[in-house]
């Protein structure tokens, strides 16, 4: 008896349990349902594309149970409607049929929807007022809108040219401006319709005074760093060159600029800038490798702001097996902390140019300009170069009087512009009278210039020239970083650093006999071309092909090398990789050299 009781407890508590786990699967079931959308919609596809998108975009998600459903069946005509006359269809003709019953979990929605005549933009009427009525920015927007008489009417258009006036009016100082009337009058027969905008922008408010916070720097260099004059016309673009101003003199940390519109008296605005000093001291490392210089490690040190005059300074040493460098830069800003900066550079560096080893110290004191068109520098240079050629030692020193100028103009992405040009020309001499060992002129250019056509098609040119005139033909005489190199990965792919330059001849003893060689001294000319072709396949990669020739000569002894190649490109967050195979046209057994590069192309 114990035992049919036991086995009759157990298959009871069986039963509980297996109806229980079949209600929470049935329940399961039917959340499962519950969320899953149970309308699917049908719009005829003869219907252009953007009618089609706006009519899905008016109905919204899809319902997920059934009074979900009918309220997005009962709201479905008007909202198709609303999206038909959104891009000027108000003599459309809609058809909707429900497909399904209770016993059907999912339902078809068929529209059927024929567009008819549009209507058609009769008029534009734009009526501006205020102070704006005089402002181009204004009556250039009005020229040129989008609305043509005859084209239909589309009202995200409309509520586009209405935005557009109001963001141009905020950016313009218009901050009391308001819409008076703004309107679409659709003519009865639906065939027509006339725009209406009336904008009246009020007074245009003006830049007052520019109130920084507390900072241990002369009140001076900030006001120079100001854009504007007092009483200007405000606008955001000045607001937006003293923030970029403030942020290239490296001082400054943090930067926020609070125009006080609501605080403005006779329409004359306080601009409060709120600075924090930057940090003392930054130390950067880096690391880098081009086949020209071989792996390069650096170690630089900067000081933003050494006093409260503005004085900066920087430090950098650059190891490489090919051209170590060590270099020291002070700045002492003048009229302006950016455009108008004496500075002072003193440089210690180890190089190899063609057979010749060289070691060099150099210091200049030069001004520096910046009038917003081109930057120029004028100078005075004192250099002592050591050298060795064939085992023999010299040594050279100059004063070097000199000026650079130079000027670049890019569109698209600083480093990697669509489109630019740049330009660089360099002018010093040196005279015996001086106290200088030799007397000469020397003249130096670079171009380089990129243009891109069709969107994935790329055009890069450059060109170098240079001359050195002395007193005589003894180039031997003078320095070999004052004479002309070329060949490497920046002028003449295809040929080792700085490897192609006049040759004399030379005679070495070699296992017990005079060998005749030729060694590569530089030239007093030099000349240097090239075109690329480059070509986009991704959003990331490219592809090149380049032809290149040059030559570093005596005067009247021009002889080129040329070079050829193909390349490939990827696109960092730093500027583009450039890697590229270059192959001597003019060697005897030529073979491929490798030439690897980073960095913005201008």
């Amino acid at each position: 008896m114990c035992i049919f009781k036991t086995l009759f407890h157990n298959t009871r508590q069986l039963y509980k349990n297996g109806l229980l786990l079949f209600g929470i699967l049935v329940f399961n079931a039917l959340a499962f349902n519950a969320m899953a959308s149970n309308l699917v919609v049908e719009l005829n596809k003869e219907l252009p594309k953007n009618i089609s998108h706006n009519i899905y975009s008016y109905l919204g998600d899809t319902p997920n149970n059934s009074p979900e459903r009918l309220l997005f069946i009962a709201n479905a005509r008007k909202n198709i409607t609303k999206a038909i006359q959104a891009l000027g269809y108000y003599r459309a003709t809609i058809n909707i049929d429900t497909v399904g019953g209770d016993d059907e979990i999912t339902w078809l929605l068929k529209i059927g929807v024929v567009l008819n005549q549009p209507t058609l933009v009769e008029s534009t009427e734009i009526i501006i007022s205020g102070d704006a009525q005089y402002d181009e920015a204004f009556k250039d927007l009005i020229k040129h809108h989008d609305f043509k008489q005859g084209e239909i009417l589309n009202h995200g258009k409309y509520e586009q040219l209405k935005v557009l006036l109001a963001a141009l009016g905020s950016k313009h100082g218009y901050f009391n401006a308001t819409f008076i009337d703004t309107r679409i009058a659709i003519h009865q027969s639906y065939h027509s319709a006339k725009i209406y905008i009336n904008y009246h922008s009020g007074q245009q408010f003006r830049l007052g005074q520019v109130n920084f916070s507390e900072f241990e720097i002369n009140n001076e260099l900030l006001t120079q760093l100001i854009p504007f004059n007092y009483g200007q016309p405000y606008h955001v673009k000045h607001l937006r060159q003293l923030q970029n101003n403030l942020e290239q003199t490296q001082y400054f940390n943090n930067i926020v600029i609070d125009p006080k519109n609501k605080q403005g008296v006779d329409g004359i605005i306080p601009i409060d800038v709120n600075i924090e000093k930057t940090q003392n001291h930054r130390f950067n490392f880096g690391i880098g490798y081009a086949t020209d210089t071989k792996l390069r490690l650096s170690a630089e040190w900067k000081t933003p702001l050494v006093n409260r005059y503005g004085h900066k300074q920087e430090t950098k040493i650059t190891y490489s097996e090919i051209n170590p460098v060590g270099k020291f830069k002070y700045s002492i800003p003048l009229s302006h902390p950016l455009n108008d900066v004496l500075q002072l550079d003193i440089s210690l560096k180890d190089d190899t140019y063609g057979d010749i080893s060289s070691k060099y110290w150099t210091g200049l004191i030069g001004r520096i300009q910046n009038n917003e068109s081109f930057i120029s520098e004028y100078y005075l240079r004192y250099l002592q170069e050591d050298w060795q050629l064939n085992n023999q030692d010299n040594k050279a020193k100059y004063y070097l009087p000199g000026m650079t100028w130079s000027k670049v103009t890019r569109r698209g992405d600083p480093i990697n512009p669509s489109s630019g040009f740049s330009q660089y020309y360099n002018v010093e001499f040196s005279h015996k009278q001086m106290g200088t060992d030799t007397s000469f002129i020397r003249f130096y250019a670079k171009w380089r210039y990129i243009n891109s056509f069709k969107d994935k098609h790329r055009f890069v040119a450059r060109a170098e020239i240079g001359f050195l005139e002395n007193n005589n033909s003894d180039l031997e005489r003078i320095a070999p970083s004052l004479r002309f190199f070329t060949g490497g990965d920046q002028s003449v792919r295809g040929f080792a650093y700085q490897s192609i330059g006049t040759v004399i001849p030379n005679t070495k003893y070699i296992n017990g006999e005079n060998e005749k060689t030729a060694l590569i001294v530089g030239g007093s000319r030099l000349s240097v071309g090239s075109i690329e072709y480059q070509y986009q396949f991704d959003e990331k990669w490219r592809t090149a092909v380049f032809l290149d020739v040059g030559s570093a000569h005596r005067k009247d002894k021009f002889k080129a090398v040329y070079s050829v190649g193909p390349g490939l490109h990827y696109m960092s967050p730093i500027g583009a990789i450039r890697l590229y195979l270059g192959y001597s046209l003019t060697k005897d057994n030529p073979s491929w050299r490798l030439h690897f590069n980073l960095g913005a192309e201008l």
